[in-house]
């Protein structure tokens, strides 16, 4: 499993933490998912999509900001055979203020 990004001349950790993959601390993040979008701790990039329709009138932002890393993270830096992302990278989402130390 990666748990070291290299970004530019310094390599960076991306939080992990087993915590994010029990249901109800999922919620936190995602309120939109069940049991049935979860697979062995991971989150289908499917399910992640559905966050990713922005509407005018939306408040929630920040779970789009959320989501939009995860799926990245995701579809473009873990990519699985099975398109999932593990619920541990939403340690990497959960503080966006912290973000910026990712480069």
């Amino acid at each position: 499993m990666l748990k070291l990004l290299s970004i530019g001349r310094y390599p960076t950790q991306v939080p992990y933490d087993d915590t994010w993959s029990i249901l109800s601390n999922v919620k936190q993040l995602l309120p939109n998912i069940d049991s049935s979008h979860i697979k062995s701790g991971n989150v289908s990039i499917a399910h992640l999509r559905t966050y990713l329709t922005v509407e005018a009138d939306r408040e929630d932002d920040i779970i789009i900001a959320r989501t939009f890393i995860l799926f990245m993270m995701g579809h473009l830096c873990f990519q699985t055979a099975n398109d999932t992302v593990p619920l541990g990278y939403l340690a990497a989402v959960n503080d966006l203020d912290s973000a910026a130390q990712y480069d």
